[in-house]
C-alpha cells in the first residue's frame, strides 16, 4: 500500500487499554462547567486516567483509535508531545483524533496507521507539568494541533464528545444498529399545542422540541421510540442531540427494557449533533422495550425567555452488543 493511501475507517476503538479502555476512566470531559470554573478554559476533549490513580499510567501505551494518516507529530509548549491523526469515514466525512501530553511519540507525520497501532505512551506534558494522563480529542474540524482557548459554543461545534463518538462508531462488522427517527411510525408523541418543529436541525434534518417544565407545572409533551428489534440481546442505547433547540441540562430518558426501567439524565446543552450513550440494556422481542422522554425536567417554564430551557426529541439508536436467545 502506498504510504499516502489512507484506508477508510472500519470503526473506532478507545485510545487506551484497547479496545474497551478497561481499567481507565475519564477524569475531565468535553466542555464541562466544573473544568471551566477551575481553569477558566473550555476543555476540548477528555482526560483519561488509570483507575489506580497517581502516575500509575505513566508510560502506558496509547493506540490509534481508527485507520488514518498522521498529520502532526511534534512537541509543543505546555502540551508536550502531540500526535494528530486524520480519519476518513465511510460516508465521505472526515474527523481528527488528537493525543496529547505524550511521553513518547512512536509515529511520524505522513505515516499511515491502522486501528490499534501503538502511536505513543502516556506522559505528563512539557516539563512534566501535569499528573500523568492522556488528553484525547475527536475533532470535527481541521484545527492546529495545539488549539486552545475557544468559547464554549466554538468547542461544541468543532469537537465531538470522544467517548460517545467512539461508542457510536464501533467496528461495523460487529454491530447491528436499529435507528428510530422522529419521522418513523414507531415514534409516538403526545397531542399537544406546545410542540415545535425544526426542519433544518437534528438527525436527517428534522427534530421536535418544546420548552421544559417543572413537576408542579405538569407533563404536556412526551414522546416514545419503539424499535423493531430483529433479535433479543444486550443493546447499547444512544440518543441523538441536535445542535439547536437542546438547552436543557436535565433531560430524563426512561429506558424500558427486559429487566425493568432505568432513568438516565442527559445534559443536552453539552452536545452538538452528537449521539449520546444511555448505557446497555437487555431487550426482548416477546415483550419489546422502548425509550420515553418527557418535557418534565425540573427546569420550570417562565415568562423570562432568557431563563427558559428547550428540550429536543430526536432519533434513538439501538446497537446490539451481545445476542441472546429466548425460549
Amino acid at each position: 500500500m502506498n504510504e499516502r493511501e489512507i484506508p477508510i475507517t472500519d470503526g473506532f476503538d478507545f485510545p487506551v487499554s484497547k479496545p474497551e479502555a478497561r481499567g481507565y476512566y475519564v477524569a475531565s470531559g468535553l466542555a464541562e462547567q466544573e473544568y471551566y470554573e477551575r481553569f477558566k478554559a473550555w476543555h476540548p476533549g477528555e482526560d483519561w486516567n488509570d483507575l489506580r490513580g497517581g502516575d500509575s499510567d505513566l508510560g502506558a501505551p496509547v493506540y490509534a483509535v481508527a485507520h488514518g494518516l498522521v498529520v502532526t507529530s511534534g512537541s509543543f509548549p505546555a502540551w508536550g508531545n502531540i500526535v494528530l491523526i486524520e480519519h476518513y469515514l465511510p460516508d465521505g466525512s472526515q474527523v481528527w483524533s488528537q493525543y496529547a501530553h505524550l511521553q513518547k511519540r512512536l509515529v511520524e507525520e505522513g505515516q499511515v496507521v491502522r486501528r490499534g497501532d501503538q502511536i505513543g505512551t502516556i506522559g505528563k506534558g512539557a516539563g512534566d507539568r501535569y499528573p500523568a494522563h492522556l488528553h484525547f480529542e475527536i475533532r470535527l474540524q481541521s484545527l492546529p494541533a495545539n488549539q486552545w482557548g475557544l468559547t464554549r459554543d466554538q468547542v461544541l461545534q468543532a469537537y465531538a464528545d470522544p467517548t460517545n463518538f467512539v461508542k457510536s462508531h464501533r467496528p461495523s462488522a460487529e454491530k447491528l444498529k436499529i435507528i428510530v427517527d422522529d419521522a418513523d411510525e414507531v415514534f409516538i408523541r403526545s397531542e399537544s399545542e406546545y410542540w415545535h418543529e425544526a426542519p433544518y436541525y437534528g438527525y436527517w434534518g428534522h427534530t421536535y422540541w418544546t420548552w421544559t417544565v417543572s413537576a408542579e407545572q405538569g407533563e404536556d409533551c412526551w414522546a416514545e421510540w419503539h424499535p423493531r428489534l430483529p433479535q433479543p440481546g444486550l443493546y447499547e442505547v444512544f440518543v441523538f442531540v441536535p445542535r439547536r433547540y437542546a438547552t436543557t441540562r436535565n433531560a430524563r430518558y426512561q429506558i424500558i427494557h427486559r429487566r425493568g426501567v432505568d432513568v438516565v439524565t442527559v445534559d443536552q446543552s453539552r452536545y452538538y449533533d452528537a449521539w449520546v450513550s444511555l448505557g446497555a440494556y437487555a431487550f426482548s422481542i416477546v415483550q419489546p422495550g422502548y425509550v420515553r422522554l418527557s418535557d418534565v425536567t425540573g427546569e420550570p417554564y417562565t415568562r423570562d425567555e432568557s431563563h427558559r430551557r428547550q428540550i429536543a426529541f430526536d432519533a434513538v439508536m439501538w446497537v446490539l452488543s451481545q445476542p441472546e436467545t429466548e425460549e
